[in-house]
């Protein structure tokens, strides 16, 4: 599917749609239509997710999936809100985001419900809980 083709398919489900090229487009949605968006892909014949990106933007984490949709890429964000850092899992859709997933619940701290393997994946075991490397952190004021 070419861009305008991908746009067509998630338009119902998007916040916003920019296409940058025939062969790029950004999209944002939310976590409530997220799923019926990746079903609608795989639907269609989009079976490969290249990467999950995960951003702390200090309002909220940005979760960017990045999917070939042959020849387009979607790049699709949702964006968590720091008090509900949960999204369901996609391996069951596409089973190439079970280390993506691992990684964004490690590195960034987000809740990925139903994961088949929520093992740490880089970090030693005696990490502190709750410490996220790829996460802003407060700087605590010093007296």
């Amino acid at each position: 599917m070419n861009a305008q083709e991908v746009a067509d398919l998630i338009k119902p489900e998007v916040d916003e749609i920019k296409i940058i090229s025939e062969r790029c487009l950004f999209a944002s949605s939310d976590k409530k239509r997220f799923l019926n968006i990746l079903k609608s892909l795989k639907d269609n014949g989009v079976t490969h997710i290249s990467t999950i990106t995960a951003l702390d933007n200090g309002k909220s984490i940005e979760l960017i999936y990045h999917f070939d949709c042959k020849p387009a890429l979607l790049n699709l964000k949702i964006f968590l809100p720091m008090d509900d850092l949960k999204i369901p899992t996609i391996t069951d859709l596409f089973p190439g985001a079970v280390l993506y997933e691992r990684d964004i619940m490690e590195m960034i701290g987000v809740i990925v419900e139903g994961h088949p393997d929520p093992r740490r994946l880089f970090l030693p075991e005696d990490w502190p809980q709750g410490k996220y490397p790829l996460r802003k952190q407060k700087e605590e004021k010093k007296a």
